[in-house]
């Protein structure tokens, strides 16, 4: 294993979804990093009035014309600040204005880097911001101020969002660009928890709070009402429902976590009941084993394989405790769709490795200490990382390929707190990699080591900070070229210049600097033809 230079930050590091950079914040200034040859491309120093307390950092989704991830945004309460890797230059300014509906609570880009998506506090406002025209259009009452509250449709990029602005939950779908409403759809719900596309686009799920049940919604793409599951009721007993929820990538199954310790795989033809994946308090599996973290009297972990039946160990319940640990609350798929892992709130340090194609458990993890995140490689679908909830600088691999899983002890010398893990975004001739970092900084680690990185290779994004040139230049005369420099110093005072950025006003004061704005109530409707 090969472990980078420890690059210190003061926020969590946030790295592109290409995995071509990695975005942190030290101090004040802003520094973007290429993960291939770890060399600082940009240093932005963050405006004066930027609050670290509220603070967002975000990258967009790569462009389709280039497949990279170029635009980022920092934001707090009052405002949002976009850049371009490939324009030094180039700067938008989103501002709150008064405030009036609250602060800045959260901000996505949308579908394309030319958009980003605000939420205001206490579910004021949601707000799409054009990049390119520098108009607005504002939807009330958003449900949530994240992801669970609104989806993009894979393909033509329709959003749907559920909003709440009377006792009823609303569902409404907006076309591309526009954002005009094109179907509105009052829910049958009690509390609506969220809603998840399909990755086909076809369907759209949305899901109801537990405390009535099974209550599941599935929608076709334009917004009908195809099915309702609701769960089976055992002996009159409804129980609690939904607490997790997941398409696979395959789009050949629905997964559902209930608070009754099963997965439900519904198949996406019928969207009724296909599979049980019961997570039984005694594990005796027919085929596979079961491997137990051991920690030594020095702290070193290692995997033994645990006698079956084995149960592992419960989540405590204090006695004033009302609401007792239970249910399944991570599910994910493999980048194949052929394995699941997923992890039962009642027994917290243990995970279930489900092989899709068997139908079966293949192999069962019990940790030392309870289960925090499980993430698949994006590219390789055979390797699975595990972290837990200690403060150590360990995380955990799974390699479906091999028998044992491993536990990776990345060196550090200060202790860490909060660690976040998560894999780099590679592709599958790459070797993997894994961003580890933390409040105070971040490293990167290589299981299997290093790629070689070749000199004449291009080390970040095409136009910015282009090193080809000057790698045949020196590999030809021996000579080292000076770069220009000019391109991190100038920026800090280059980016606010209001000549050079692009200023969004508020809505709510319509001072026009950046064109005309828009508002749709949730009342408006179009012709379906546009979008679908």
């Amino acid at each position: 294993m090969e472990v980078s230079d420890r690059y210190n930050s003061s926020h969590i590091c946030v790295p592109s979804l290409d995995g071509a950079h990695i975005a942190s914040i030290n101090g004040n200034r802003l520094h973007i990093r290429a993960t291939n040859s770890l060399e600082a491309v940009r240093s932005i120093q963050t405006p004066p009035d930027h609050d670290p307390k509220s603070q967002i950092l975000r990258w967009a989704p790569p462009s389709s014309q280039e497949s990279i991830s170029s635009r980022f945004l920092l934001g707090d309460g009052n405002n949002v600040h976009v850049y371009d890797i490939r324009d030094t230059k180039w700067c938008a300014h989103i501002n709150n204005g008064s405030g009036g509906a609250g602060k800045i609570v959260n901000a996505e880009f949308g579908r394309t880097e030319d958009e980003v998506l605000l939420f205001s506090d206490f579910s004021a406002r949601f707000t799409v911001w054009s990049l390119t025209t520098g108009r607005s259009v504002e939807i009330k009452d958003p449900k949530f101020a994240s992801t669970r509250s609104f989806g993009l449709r894979p393909g033509n990029g329709v959003l749907a969002l559920l909003s709440r602005p009377g006792p009823q939950d609303i569902l409404t779908l907006h076309a591309p660009s526009s954002h005009a409403v094109i179907k509105t759809v009052q829910l049958q719900t009690a509390d609506a928890q969220g809603l998840k596309w399909s990755p086909d686009g076809r369907w759209l799920a949305v899901w109801d709070a537990p405390s009535v049940g099974f209550k599941i919604h599935i929608f076709t793409a334009d917004g009908h009402l195809y099915r309702e599951w609701n769960g089976e009721v055992v002996e009159g007993i409804v129980g609690l429902g939904v607490k997790s929820l997941e398409w696979s990538p395959r789009g050949d199954f629905l997964a559902i976590g209930g608070f009754d310790r099963r997965v439900t795989l519904l198949s996406t033809r019928t969207f009724s009941a296909a599979v049980f994946l019961d997570h039984t308090p005694t594990i005796q599996l027919a085929v596979g084993d079961v491997w137990q973290e051991q920690v030594s009297a020095t702290s070193e972990r290692r995997y033994a394989i645990a006698a079956q039946p084995v149960s592992p160990p419960k989540a405590p319940s204090p006695a004033n405790d009302g609401s007792p640990k239970s249910g399944i609350s991570i599910i994910v798929f493999n980048a194949e769709g052929t394995f699941v892992a997923t992890r039962d709130d009642s027994t917290p340090t243990t995970v279930w490795l489900w092989n899709l194609t068997r139908l079966a458990p293949q192999t069962v993890l019990i940790q030392h200490s309870p289960i925090k995140h499980l993430s698949w490689h994006p590219t390789k679908p055979h390797l699975l990382l595990v972290q837990c909830t200690h403060d150590d600088s360990t995380v955990y691999v799974w390699d479906s390929l091999k028998a044992a899983p491993e536990a990776l002890s990345i060196p550090s010398d200060r202790p860490v707190h909060r660690l976040e893990a998560r894999w780099l975004s590679t592709t599958s001739d790459k070797k993997p990699c894994i961003v580890l970092g933390d409040a105070t900084g971040y490293v990167l680690a290589w299981p299997e080591g290093r790629d070689a990185i070749l000199r004449f290779e291009h080390p970040s994004t095409p136009g910015v900070g282009d090193e080809s040139e000057d790698s045949l230049y020196e590999i030809l005369t021996g000579k080292k070229s000076v770069p220009d420099g000019s391109d991190t110093v100038a920026l800090a005072d280059d980016a606010w210049d209001e000549d050079e950025s692009l200023s969004l006003d508020d809505t709510f004061h319509g001072r026009g600097n950046a064109g005309s704005k828009e508002r749709h109530d949730l009342s408006t409707t179009s012709s379906l033809a546009e979008c679908f």
